[in-house]
């Protein structure tokens, strides 16, 4: 059964994580729900979805017809939640929907795809069955039902770890670099860079990328931290160099995402 993570960066929408049954921990980062609370004011609030090559399956309960959308971003973008959404989501690791689900992440990115409209996998309607199960049911059982379903997929499919979970493994300890990666596996970094593109929708280098970043905001959250050490510690020549990728990446400067951080 899927465990309350301590963590709740977005009290204001109800926001919590979950954490898979390990048999799924290799392909699931996370659950997450949004709302699910007796509340007839409709509050809007923008909120940014940073990229870490994960990909989400999002079932939006609040309404008569459950909506399920597929959403898989390689930039920052801004999304507007309401406090009367029910949201429950599964958030894969990378790589996690191609072995999982089947879905080629580099076709699919940068917009939230409606399914049984914009696309029908084969496992849609499996899911719709899951899903119809779920309504009216309580937040423990929604869960219970959603990785009962993933669970299907992972033994359908015969799930192992593979090499391309080792390569994203070492490459996300931002330690060594591609070419050192591949050589450990026995792969050209031609093949490596193929295999991801594949399998997790980006190069190694946007992978590095997008897990310095995330880092670095995991760091910006402690105020004790000073963003010369952030810099060095997420492998940065220097600050000057830390804050020129920060703000291309998330539309603001350290200082201000730690002020905001701080602020909620």
């Amino acid at each position: 059964m899927a465990i309350l993570l301590l963590n709740d960066p977005l009290p204001h929408l109800n926001f919590q994580t979950f954490a898979p049954d390990q048999r799924l921990a290799d392909w699931v980062q996370c659950y997450w729900k949004i709302g699910f609370k007796n509340t007839q004011t409709a509050q809007l609030f923008k909120e940014k979805r940073y990229p870490d090559a994960g990909a989400s399956l999002t079932i939006d309960l609040s309404l008569t017809t459950p909506v399920i959308t597929f959403a898989f971003n390689r930039h920052t973008q801004a999304k507007t939640f309401s406090t009367l959404d029910s949201l429950l989501s599964v958030r894969f690791a990378p790589c996690g929907a191609y072995h999982l689900l089947g879905i080629s992440l580099h076709e699919l990115a940068e917009k939230d795809y409606l399914l049984g409209h914009d696309f029908t996998p084969s496992w849609y309607s499996s899911l719709l069955a899951c899903v119809e199960r779920m309504q009216n049911s309580p937040l423990t059982s929604l869960l219970f039902f959603l990785e009962q379903w993933l669970l299907t997929q992972a033994m359908s499919k015969q799930l192992v770890a593979n090499n391309t979970l080792k390569v994203i493994k070492q490459l996300v300890q931002l330690n060594d670099c591609t070419t050192v990666v591949s050589k450990q596996l026995g792969l050209t970094r031609r093949t490596l860079e193929r295999r991801l593109k594949k399998e997790a929708g980006v190069s190694p280098a946007q992978l590095q990328q997008f897990y310095r970043l995330k880092s670095a905001r995991t760091l910006l959250a402690d105020s004790q931290i000073s963003m010369t050490d952030i810099a060095l510690q997420c492998g940065y020549y220097d600050h000057a160099h830390f804050c020129h990728a920060f703000h291309s990446f998330t539309f603001e400067t350290p200082l201000q995402y730690r002020k905001r951080k701080a602020s909620k």
